[in-house]
């Protein structure tokens, strides 16, 4: 077992085979290493080791996809499942603003997966390969600080990660390391605790009611007299401005 220091990104890719682009071809390595793809397809008669470790590399690549899962969210999985944590974020929930304080006991988390390969020859399904992740968080001294519903903070904590990737039983790469889940979560979003539950409804005070629209004020009317009231024509109209203007009548005050 050897010890990775544990950077961003915080992904088991990274923990277990180092930076994204040396990951395909750590992994490659790793199987032809372990014979971990010997054998896999024992119908194909004439394979030649160039060919083997075309397979390999194929492998490895789809395998590394599977790898790209992150240690926080996988250890916030596993702490939305604690009794003591789930309590703390109903109560804050059901009232907004407020904050609790909840420290655990040393426990573990597990987090396993168990996805599979299948491996093509001429368009038909030659073989099936089986893929093993197992991915250990032993935790001590955990003070977390939940807020409405949420795990906003870590006060203090010390986090071990072991994970172990095996292929067709034979494991290939395994690999420990620290997370230092304060420094991490101050980085992060809040992590919701109840994540298949609805916000609480707001407890302030009912909205004031708004007043009702008023009646439209009346149409203006231009043109000849309407349902007996007078009224004047466009050409009466501008013939009184254009006196107005010329001096001919008073303007009207305003």
């Amino acid at each position: 077992m050897t010890t990775a220091p544990l950077v961003e990104p915080l992904t088991v890719r990274a923990l277990l085979l180092g930076p994204q682009g040396q990951a395909p071809d750590a992994l490659a390595d790793a199987l032809h290493a372990h014979g971990a793809v010997t054998g896999v397809l024992p119908r194909v008669r004439g394979l030649t080791p160039a060919a083997g470790r075309a397979v390999e590399r194929e492998l490895a690549t789809v395998v590394n996809g599977f790898l790209d899962l992150d240690l926080v969210s996988l250890v916030a999985s596993g702490w939305s499942k604690y009794r003591a944590l789930k309590e703390a974020a109903r109560r804050t929930r059901q009232y907004p603003g407020s904050e609790e304080i909840v420290a655990l006991a040393t426990h573990s988390i597990t987090s396993a997966h168990h996805p599979s390969v299948d491996l093509l020859m001429d368009g038909a399904k030659a073989a099936t390969v089986g893929v093993s992740l197992t991915v250990l968080f032993k935790i001590s001294g955990l003070v977390a600080v939940v807020r409405d519903g949420l795990l906003v903070a870590v006060r203090s904590g010390q986090c071990a990660v072991e994970a172990t990737l095996a292929v067709r039983d034979i494991v290939v790469a395994s690999r420990e390391g620290q997370l230092d889940l304060p420094a991490t979560l101050r980085l992060r979003e809040p992590i919701d605790l109840l994540p298949h539950q609805p916000p609480a409804p707001s407890t302030g005070p009912p909205a004031a009611p708004t007043a009702a629209p008023g009646p439209p004020p009346p149409p203006v009317r231009w043109g000849h007299p309407e349902s007996g009231e007078e009224g004047l024509s466009p050409a009466e109209h501008h013939d009184l401005h254009d006196r107005a203007r010329t001096g001919e009548l008073p303007r009207p005050d305003g």
